[in-house]
């Protein structure tokens, strides 16, 4: 897979946040943790939105 790299810019205490992830054996470096942060925050974005169309179908159902 192809990868391109970018900047982050980060608070101490969020650096200081995921380095204590690192070093729990959660990830392997911050590469690896900040993809699956972008991953994890994609899909929840998606399912709100899938989530609204879903509402917005159930109304449309209701009240026509």
């Amino acid at each position: 897979m192809k990868t391109i790299t970018t900047e982050a810019k980060l608070t101490p205490k969020l650096l200081e946040e995921l380095e204590n992830l690192i070093q729990e054996g959660w990830y392997t470096d911050r590469s690896e943790a900040i993809r699956d942060a972008v991953r994890k925050l994609i899909m929840e974005r998606r399912l709100s939105k899938e989530e609204r169309n879903i509402i917005k179908d159930v109304e449309w159902g209701l009240h026509g």
